[in-house]
């Protein structure tokens, strides 16, 4: 439980420092994936080498479609986030990010025939209804809210559930390595399907926008990658001993990200970039509730269920 809670504190860091560097530091988030992409498959087999040496080795050859499978859906994710965090808040993404389980039972159903049970909707739209509180700001009438104008929701939620896809592919590679050992050869293959995405990407605008930007960016971005690192790593290893009670509590990044915005909205910090009143971070930590709490009883009705 404490794994997947401090998990989900670390990825809503994570996602406050990456809105920073892509709103203050790099022009072009393109830019930053793929600054971000070099640094990591230098600096995290280097921060695994000095917490767990004995983790540096070569996997079972059953790992490595686990690996590339979480590794493609997972870059994808990003680029949608990314995209997202450019032109909204984190407090908002964060939560609708967290709502990556409640894919796994309609995907369920409409590819495997299999059915839950009622409860299991009901714990869905509980989900759902969370996720769209959160995306409300001054600017976004009830209308729009729940429609498909609502682009916010859209985006974050596509790239949920890329992220649910790619968490598929975790749990049997928790049976053949450690967290820590999967963690390393997941992100090359992240960084190998950039670069096979670079023709498409990169631009010659992206290029310039990290030659001439990324050395301000660097302190930045360096601590984004760790608070990543300890993100996946928390995660993957609670994955590995129970995925109910990890996709169930990971709804609680949405309540960290809430606060945070809350509290950030009230100094005068760099890292602020979003103010609203204190009526909006109260139905964004409603919404933020509302999805650990439906997240939370899916997971265990849909383990009921399975067992």
């Amino acid at each position: 439980m404490l794994y997947a809670i401090t998990a989900s504190l670390f990825f809503s860091i994570f996602t406050f420092i990456a809105k920073y560097v892509i709103s203050r530091k790099m022009s072009s988030f393109i830019s930053f994936v793929y600054m971000q992409g070099i640094l990591i498959v230098v600096l995290f087999p280097v921060m695994t080498y000095l917490l767990v040496p004995s983790e540096i080795f070569l996997p079972p050859a059953e790992v490595i479609p686990y690996a590339y499978v979480s590794g493609v859906t997972s870059i994808i994710a990003y680029l949608l986030m990314y995209y997202g965090l450019s032109r909204y808040d984190a407090s908002l993404a964060v939560p609708v990010l967290g709502v990556k389980p409640v894919f796994v039972i309609p995907l369920s159903f409409f590819l495997l025939n299999e059915f839950y049970g009622y409860d299991t909707v009901l714990w869905i739209l509980v989900a759902m209804v969370g996720a769209i509180m959160t995306t409300w700001d001054e600017t976004v009438g009830i209308r729009r809210l729940f429609s498909l104008k609502n682009k916010a929701l859209l985006i974050f939620s596509a790239s949920a559930l890329l992220y649910a896809a790619g968490n598929i592919a975790v749990k049997p590679a928790m049976r053949l390595v450690s967290s820590f050992n999967f963690l390393i050869w997941r992100e090359l293959g992240w960084f190998g399907t950039l670069l096979v995405l670079s023709p498409v990407l990169f631009r010659e605008g992206d290029w310039e926008c990290l030659k001439g930007e990324w050395r301000r960016a660097l302190v930045v971005v360096l601590l984004a990658i760790i608070a990543q690192y300890f993100a996946y790593v928390l995660m993957f290893y609670s994955l590995g001993f129970s995925v109910q009670i990890s996709e169930g509590l990971s709804g609680s990044q949405g309540i960290f990200a809430a606060a945070m915005g809350f509290l950030l909205s009230k100094t005068r910090s760099l890292m602020a970039l979003e103010r609203h009143g204190n009526r909006i971070y109260l139905v964004r930590m409603l919404g933020a509730l509302m999805i650990m709490f439906g997240i939370y009883n899916l997971s265990y009705s849909f383990d009921q269920t399975v067992s």
